[in-house]
């Protein structure tokens, strides 16, 4: 089994947000792997331990996301990509689903791509959405519990309304929520 992990350094939550000049900075704030994503590289690791294979953090960013990247390393993750460029400083979500899609295609044979269900920073929680669009791969939202049967992957869903089960084929991609369990404290051997 080969999962990738998609990851992004956001700036901390305990940070303070100024505006000024009717811009929102989010200051010196550090910068830290999104809470969410984290959740993501759990599930991921669940798989990992439950069927083996391995788990590949992938991150878009810049050079500083290495320490969200080194995180998910620490949690358990295999390897880590770093996709770094000047020119990909401010793009869009479906920007950014294109070049982890594109990334995804170049390590090859991933059997699951798991997301946090969004980010701190924008918190749109569309690109694992418009990454699943890009690969033409099914996506499966809001899994709270990952279940993987030969070809085929099942999840349990967390609603509003309460829990949905739904199943596809793999390859997938799967946006991960907080009931998947809590993420494992890193370590920094």
């Amino acid at each position: 089994m080969k999962i990738i992990a998609c990851i992004k350094q956001v700036p901390d939550s305990e940070a303070k947000v100024t505006a000024s000049d009717g811009k929102v900075s989010w200051g010196e704030a550090p910068l830290v792997i999104n809470p969410f994503d984290e959740y993501a590289v759990e599930g991921a690791l669940q798989q990992k331990e439950a069927l083996g294979g391995t788990v590949t953090a992938l991150c878009v960013g810049p050079e500083s996301a290495r320490d969200a990247l080194k995180h998910a390393l620490a949690m358990g993750a295999d390897e880590a990509i770093l996709v770094s460029d000047p020119a990909l400083e401010n793009i869009d979500t479906v920007g950014a689903a294109r070049v982890l899609a594109a990334a995804i295609k170049k390590v090859g044979d991933a059997d699951m791509v798991m997301f946090g269900r969004q980010t701190l920073d924008n918190g749109a929680g569309l690109t694992a959405a418009q990454t699943a669009r890009v690969l033409g791969w099914p996506m499966l939202g809001f899994a709270g519990q990952v279940k993987v049967e030969g070809g085929s992957v099942t999840v349990d869903r967390v609603i509003e309304e309460g829990r949905q089960t739904v199943k596809a084929n793999m390859p997938a991609v799967l946006s991960i929520v907080q009931s998947i369990g809590e993420p494992r404290y890193p370590s920094f051997m």
